[in-house]
């Protein structure tokens, strides 16, 4: 007798092979409990049906779905593509599985896929965190409360005490700084992102340090805020050359923008780095194709990856792991040296 119409069940299986439901759900799950000549039967005819397991009534029942969340802005910047990457290398080897998700930088939908992940019966969740305005702790400190293992890399949301890996970006600001120091440069600017986001807030604080610490003064003419998106690197450039005295160095928050200041040099005749030198932040894959090459900040992405899944599945197979890790886990940047700021 042909089944019905639909998606193949348990008792499909079992009435095909004349056996109960029982014994046909401990041969797909492999149990000895069952003949291996059972077990076999089972399994081929299963793939006969297509029979596909549920996912989620299987997670009910034993407490875990071995998937885990990720929530980015957009995974068509090379920095996510690589952490995702670490993510998956490490889920992979310890059984789980990942769904990724993408915010747009939006707040909002990043609470929609929270709440879609939870549907899903994930048994955690990491989040790069939005950079739009809207407040968002309340909801994380909400969430947290639940019970639901959270795990944040790179941005996370202001004042929320959570388990993250983040890079240290006043340190990564202050080194990209002091290369342009003692390169031997003398009016550096500042392309600053958006202050409410951490990462940028920190890197601005290097560039200050170091500054501070080399004797400079800071010249507010020459901390131009940006979006962290191509088109305002050459706004600011523009805004920057225009100056009385424009600057010879650029310390750029974003790889993006720094790009662009190299596009707009070159649209306005000037030499990188003869004439001006530039680097930026991230390490983004076209950093090493653009010409001149562009010197940056590396993140630890693939490092930094691996680390926020191998912290999250120590918490879902132990809870009690949560109280050995450390709490914050600060990865050191590496300043990469390329053409566009060697003189």
């Amino acid at each position: 007798m042909a089944k019905k119409s639909g998606k193949t069940t348990i008792h499909d299986i079992a009435y095909e092979l004349g056996l109960n439901a029982s014994t046909v759900s401990r041969a797909l799950a492999d149990n000895p409990v069952v003949s291996q000549k059972t077990r076999d039967l089972v399994q081929a005819k299963a793939r006969e049906l297509n029979y596909q397991p549920n996912r989620i009534a299987a997670a009910l029942r034993r407490g875990r779905s071995d998937i885990l969340g990720v929530i980015v802005p957009a995974i068509d910047r090379a920095f996510f593509g690589r952490v995702i990457r670490g993510i998956e290398e490490k889920a992979d080897k310890a059984g789980f599985h990942i769904i990724v998700c993408q915010s747009y930088d939006s707040a909002k939908r990043e609470r929609a896929m929270v709440s879609t992940l939870q549907r899903l019966q994930v048994d955690g969740i990491m989040i790069s965190t939005a950079k739009d305005k809207e407040p968002i702790t309340d909801f994380y400190k909400q969430l947290m409360a639940t019970g639901l293992p959270i795990q944040f890399f790179d941005t996370m949301p202001a004042g929320l005490d959570a388990p993250a890996v983040v890079i240290d970006d006043e340190l990564g600001g202050f080194e990209a700084t002091e290369h342009l120091i003692k390169a031997g440069y003398e009016r550096i600017a500042h392309l600053r992102g958006p202050q409410h986001i951490h990462i940028y807030h920190d890197r601005y604080r290097g560039y200050v340090r170091a500054m501070t610490e080399a004797g400079r003064t800071v010249d507010p003419r020459y901390v131009i805020d940006i979006d962290s998106h191509f088109d305002s690197g050459e706004e600011a450039f523009v805004q920057l050359w225009n100056l009385p005295q424009p600057p010879d160095a650029i310390f750029s928050s974003s790889d993006y923008s720094a790009a662009a200041g190299i596009k707009a040099s070159e649209k306005y005749g000037i030499r990188v780095p003869e004439e001006l030198a530039i680097i930026g932040f991230a390490n983004e894959s076209f950093t090493e194709i653009i010409t001149p090459k562009l010197s940056t900040v590396d993140q630890q992405t693939r490092t930094m990856g691996r680390l926020a899944a191998e912290r999250m599945i120590a918490v879902v197979t132990d809870k009690n792991a949560l109280q050995s890790l450390e709490r914050r886990l600060v990865l050191a940047p590496k300043v990469i040296v390329r053409k566009s700021s060697q003189r």
